[in-house]
């Protein structure tokens, strides 16, 4: 029996729209019974960000997705989300996600406090440190946005779910799984000890070029709908342009026999891909180190490779606020604060390239735009 993704047209967020929008992709996709259940929202906020600069979800397809689940007899509604290093409570705010759960009665968990799950079947990691609020959960639904990512290309359903690792934890994997392959399987044990039931996306106005904080808005007006994570990531990837066989943790998310094994085993429903595939979306492209194999080099050759072909962060001295974010989150500490006598703050931002994992967290939550990958020139 094939896995159905539901594909539906959404040009805007009005809520009349999202109402009829959200009921026929439920209805497509097959809600899991949520009757007298405790349903935790896991939306993508990431940092204190505004809804048009589109890197969280918005609010308002939580508050309608929130109203659908109540007229299904949804006994309790709770959201919760850790960003990188903010505040979870001021990025709620500032995204809309805070109104629209208070407008619909949904409560917002601390994601603050920690909780053991076990994950036996994991081949990177066999326990996760998940937010405790999972604990009260019967159903998970993860609720992303559509973005492009500068480490794993794509993120959507499944990346999402990383935000259920408290705080600077996350920063742990990063430090642990530097090369995104490992970082990719770690995210599939990670879906695998979370067992999301649901996944909801918007992609009304989604996020190309460099995701997911610094890239651009676009309009691409559909959401999607799946039972199923990485069903639902597989069509939303090729939406944009991917060729899902090139993102590595979704192929290993295929061979662990959780979810779809490939394309097969979809059954699409609602729109086609090519009635909503956006005209001229900027992916990420392929890493060069992916290109070169170069697990399969030595070790002074692949830093020779790594150094010359992968993009490295650099520092915009003007745009840079000093805020430390960058610091704080830097998951080897290759970035430090050193005295600038020409900066107004007599400080500026410092990197060691040799301690350097290119993981990119920095540039992920930079809230000036201050900090631009590039390879490095010869």
């Amino acid at each position: 029996m094939k896995t159905p993704v539901a594909l539906v047209r959404c040009p805007d967020y009005n809520d009349a729209t999202l109402d009829r929008a959200v009921a026929e992709a439920i209805e497509l996709a097959g809600l899991p019974d949520v009757k007298g259940a405790t349903v935790l929202l896991k939306p993508n906020i990431l940092s204190v960000s505004g809804p048009e600069q589109a890197i969280a979800t918005r609010g308002e397809l939580l508050a309608a997705f929130a109203r659908l689940l109540k007229s299904k007899g949804a006994a309790r509604i709770v959201a919760g989300e850790s960003p990188g290093w903010q505040s979870q409570d001021a990025a709620a705010r500032k995204s809309g996600i805070a109104a629209a759960c208070e407008s619909e009665g949904v409560e917002w968990l601390d994601f603050g406090e920690g909780a053991e799950f076990e994950c036996p079947e994991g081949r990177r990691v066999k326990r996760f440190t998940f937010a405790a609020a999972l604990k009260q959960a019967d159903v998970l639904v993860s609720l992303p946005k559509l973005k492009t990512h500068r480490l794993m290309r794509y993120t959507g359903a499944m990346k999402n779910l990383f935000g259920l690792v408290p705080g600077l934890g996350k920063s742990a994997f990063h430090l642990r799984f530097p090369d995104p392959a490992d970082f990719g399987a770690m995210l599939v044990d990670l879906n695998l000890a979370a067992k999301p039931a649901f996944a909801l996306m918007d992609a009304v106005v989604s996020m190309e070029g460099e995701g997911p904080a610094n890239g651009r808005p676009v309009q691409t007006g559909f959401i999607l709908a799946s039972r199923d994570p990485l069903a639902l990531d597989w069509i939303a990837s090729s939406i944009i342009g991917y060729d899902p066989y090139e993102l590595p943790y979704l192929v290993d998310a295929a061979s662990r026999g959780a979810w779809i094994s490939g394309p097969e085993d979809i059954e699409l429903r609602g729109a086609s891909v090519e009635e909503l595939r956006p005209a001229g979306f900027e992916l990420v492209p392929l890493r060069s180190e992916d290109k070169f194999f170069t697990d399969k080099l030595p070790a002074p050759i692949r830093r020779l490779v790594r150094n010359s072909t992968v993009a490295r962060p650099f520092f915009d001295r003007v745009k840079c606020v000093r805020c430390g974010g960058c610091v704080k989150i830097c998951p080897p500490k290759a970035l430090s604060f050193v005295p600038d006598a020409k900066a107004e703050s007599g400080k500026r931002v410092a990197i060691d390239y040799e301690t350097c994992i290119r993981c990119y967290c920095c540039h992920e939550v930079c809230p000036a735009d201050a900090i631009r990958l590039a390879k490095r020139p010869f």
